[in-house]
């Protein structure tokens, strides 16, 4: 395989992990229904997200290129990036969050590799839309890591709200004493000779 045949497999690589991450911010956006701050910062990243994936594809098709699927590496990343999130846990923006955090830095290490690849390759046009891109995903990060601090702190916080209110509404149940038998009947019982056996007529 020649350094070109290569690049050429890695914008393709590139072009799927974008389309990937695509579906992912969908989900997320829809499940930060009551994280309004969340939802813009990932709703503008997804038109950002749509149109890396665009120029990826342009940038794989003048190389003549076409690589419709993600190799093996890139997608056992992406894959398991996306599956730490899950709609049915309670801390399903916080997964979120740490998933859509890592992912970005994914991309950015990706896209530093295709920068560094293209300058050598002398695709020069190429090297600088990675670089454009790679500013948006650098951005991209800074807002997440802010973002995943205040939802990480309002988890936390509705955690002990929900702790509190536990512990008001739970009366403790106090264990039953065992009956106290009087001092009088229990001298008595101690005093009361043993009966005789009865004789036996002949």
């Amino acid at each position: 395989m020649t350094k070109r045949e290569q690049f050429t497999y890695w914008l393709g690589d590139a072009h799927a992990m974008e389309v990937g991450i695509v579906s992912t911010l969908e989900k997320h956006i829809s499940d930060a229904k009551s994280q309004p701050k969340v939802r813009a910062a990932l709703t503008k990243h997804l038109a950002e997200t749509k149109r890396h994936a665009a120029e990826m594809k342009k940038a794989l098709a003048s190389l003549g290129g076409t690589h419709p699927y993600l190799r093996e590496g890139v997608s056992k990343v992406v894959n398991l990036v996306a599956g730490l999130g899950t709609s049915l846990a309670k801390d399903t923006v916080v997964k979120n969050g740490i998933a859509d955090f890592a992912t970005e830095h994914f991309e950015i290490a990706c896209y530093n590799s295709l920068i560094q690849t293209a300058t050598a390759l002398g695709e020069t046009k190429i090297a600088t839309t990675c670089k454009s891109i790679l500013e948006e995903e650098i951005t991209m990060a800074k807002t997440l890591e802010s973002l995943l601090k205040d939802v990480n702190a309002t988890y936390l916080d509705g955690l002990d709200t929900d702790e509190k209110s536990v512990k008001k509404t739970t009366t403790p149940v106090k264990p039953k004493s065992p009956a106290k038998v009087p001092s009088a009947k229990r001298k008595a019982v101690k005093q009361k000779a043993p009966a005789k056996p009865k004789k036996v007529a002949k």
